[in-house]
């Protein structure tokens, strides 16, 4: 099933010199165009007939904004895309739902989100406010560590404080930050430089960082394996990923453009790509298999339909892409990226208050707990009525998450809510659930973002992206300079400009 067609005319394409590209498109990044696996291609046929120039399998922001891209040069172009939505993992929850429609998947705008700013109103999409979701209001904070609940202030000198003197002050989730932001080599003006092997030495686990600056076992658990907003654990994730964060989040500090929020969602923005788009787009059709030929590519559907095209750019997330059969493989180091990329476990669930718990026990709204109440955040939502609490929900990430999304959903309620209520005797009788989301077990995710374990940014980090042939990568786990929706948005970019320096 798909959109309907916006237009049947063949739209032609005139080769043009790549400088003049640049100039008429905006694109800046520089491309190595890679061939590989094309003496196991498939002879071309005498009279080849493709239904594209260009497939581009997945509706997210990096799909979206390539095929804009191509579709502005005058290239004939169609999208395929699994699920019944655009915006991959920008995903908000719908009003009828959880009122306040809070985001499902990413959030935040930034202030140098470009690419993503100008689509917004390129696309006529109103960005209003940030709209926290995971960090809550200053002062609207409790800590629930080893069921105590503690205010920030209280904190510093609280006995259930189990960091090294230097790192007893901020939040529990900070101390693990002020490591990584002490250590940082990589040179603050370059974003390219968490490549770079120069820096391979640093590819190392953040458990290993934190026991040699003196952390004990217990508070590397909760500082960097407890809500952890990257990957599942301490030991599982590289600190050269954190390294490169850092550098992303001072550029994005330095830059002058206004962030926020989409107005009416973040899902919005790439509903506005999709209907800017003037071709195909095919709605609920999952890629079973992609083959790379002399002359093209075929695309063959779950329900069996094959499409031919001279290029295929696939902007699925590994996790995704592993389910689907490539020929010719990808080999080597390419193939491991494939196989072996993680996703951060993301799971939630959302309340609606039914009563004013914060008024009943005279503590702010929102915990931050080592239990399997996460991040428990009370969400306002509401431009009219700012102070209202539209909704709470329980964010659970690290290996918490991965425990609660294996049990039944029942199951998974009722063990959230033991545990929040076990902690805050006014959360009995005082929420209301009424949406479950996860992007762990989701077949087109495999969780929210991508993260990088220990050594895997020097074995593979180059390679990922890499062109097979007439096949093309993109996604946000290909992006080099930025990170969540905007890293999307360049790895479109990029992609675009590889697949056009080929035509």
């Amino acid at each position: 099933m798909g959109r309907g067609v916006k237009s049947n005319k063949k739209q032609t394409f005139n080769a043009i010199d790549r400088r003049e590209m640049l100039k008429k498109t905006g694109l800046a990044l520089t491309v190595a165009p890679f061939y590989f696996g094309l003496d196991s291609c498939v002879k071309a046929p005498k009279a080849p007939s493709f239904d594209a120039d260009v497939l581009v399998l997945g509706a997210g922001l990096s799909g979206l904004n390539a095929a804009l891209t191509l579709e502005n040069l005058g290239l004939n172009v169609k999208i395929i895309e699994a699920t019944d939505r655009f915006g991959g993992r920008v995903h908000t929850a719908k009003e009828s739902d959880v009122p306040g429609h809070p985001e499902l998947g990413a959030n935040g705008i930034g202030g140098g989100y470009a690419r993503l700013l100008d689509a917004a109103q390129k696309y006529g999409v109103e960005i209003g406010p940030y709209r926290p979701r995971t960090e809550p209001r200053k002062g609207e904070i409790l800590y629930a560590i080893k069921n105590n609940l503690i205010t920030p202030e209280n904190w510093v000198n609280h006995a259930a404080n189990p960091m090294p003197e230097a790192f007893r002050k901020g939040s529990p989730s900070s101390p693990a930050w002020s490591v990584y932001s002490q250590l940082n080599p990589l040179p603050k003006i370059d974003l390219v430089a968490w490549r770079n092997p120069e820096y391979a030495k640093w590819d190392r686990s953040v458990y290993d960082i934190l026991k040699e600056k003196g952390f004990s076992e217990e508070a590397i658990q909760l500082t960097a394996s407890t809500n952890s907003s990257y990957g599942a654990d301490a030991k599982s994730i590289s600190v050269l990923m954190y390294f490169q964060i850092l550098n992303f989040i001072t550029q994005q500090a330095a830059s002058a453009g206004k962030g926020g929020a989409a107005i009416g969602g973040n899902q919005r923005i790439p509903e506005a790509m999709a209907n800017a788009f003037k071709q195909d787009i095919l709605l609920k059709s999952p890629v079973k298999g992609v083959v790379g030929e002399a002359d093209g590519v075929s695309v063959t559907l779950e329900n069996d339909k094959t499409l031919r095209a001279k290029y295929v750019l696939i902007t699925l997330p590994a996790s995704a892409l592993r389910r689907i059969s490539l020929s010719p493989l990808p080999k080597g180091k390419q193939q491991k990226a494939f196989q072996e990329l993680s996703y951060t476990p993301c799971a939630q669930l959302h309340f609606v208050p039914t009563k004013k718990y914060w008024e009943e026990d005279g503590m702010p709204p929102s915990m931050w707990t080592d239990q399997l109440g996460g991040r428990f955040m009370a969400l306002k939502n509401d431009p009219s009525d700012p102070d209202k609490v539209t909704s709470c929900v329980a964010y659970l990430n690290s290996n918490v998450a991965i425990a609660i999304d294996k049990m039944k959903r029942e199951d998974a309620l009722e063990a959230v809510m033991k545990s929040l209520v076990t902690m805050r005797p006014s959360l009995k009788d005082a929420l209301q659930f009424v949406h479950y989301w996860t992007w762990i077990n989701n077949p087109y995710a495999g969780g929210a973002y991508a993260y990088w374990k220990p050594g895997q940014i020097s074995e593979f980090a180059l390679d990922i992206a890499q062109p097979m042939g007439r096949v093309h990568f993109a996604g946000e786990h290909t992006a080099v300079l930025s990170r969540g929706m905007e890293g999307a948005m360049e790895s479109g970019e990029r992609a675009a400009l590889e697949i056009i320096n080929k035509i």
